[in-house]
């Protein structure tokens, strides 16, 4: 079980999912980000441990605040960005161009004008899922394939 922003996750630390994009938060000082993507039944990392990864699929630039980019390798286009620490702070791009804006603290997930405080994900479930137009739902199932990715690595 792990706890994060202000939710507890009986499972897996599944707060946000983007685009396909899979948000795993390992609790710890700092708390550590890892968002990967899974294609053929493997997980390409495009963030580890709060560090970009170079990959096959996107482009992953580091400022020195620590900021990570996230941009498409082939079309440049803007896909995401975040802020790992004590309160993770992430803006996905939308498909118009616009953003949404996510961020997880010890309290609460928000995105967009939602906010979850003090819930409970039990099983296989994601927190939040942004889909690339700026949909938001609560409470979505774990894809089988992304499941078995995250039952090997713990």
């Amino acid at each position: 079980m792990a706890r994060f922003g202000g939710n507890e996750f009986s499972s897996f630390s599944v707060p946000l999912v983007f685009d396909g994009r899979y948000f795993v938060l390992e609790p710890g000082n700092p708390v550590l980000l890892s968002v990967f993507i899974e294609r053929e039944g493997k997980p390409i990392f495009e963030v580890l441990k709060n560090k970009g990864v170079n990959n096959p699929i996107t482009d992953v630039a580091s400022n020195v605040t620590g900021v990570l980019t996230v941009t498409d390798k082939m079309s440049g286009k803007f896909l995401y960005k975040v802020r790992p620490g004590s309160e993770t702070s992430i803006a996905f791009g939308k498909l118009d161009g616009g953003e949404i804006s996510a961020r997880v603290s010890d309290r609460s997930i928000q995105v967009g004008g939602i906010t979850l405080e003090n819930n409970q994900f039990h099983g296989v479930m994601a927190g939040v899922v942004v889909q690339a137009n700026g949909a938001v739902g609560i409470g979505a199932p774990i894809p089988p394939t992304v499941l078995k990715l995250l039952k090997s690595a713990s």
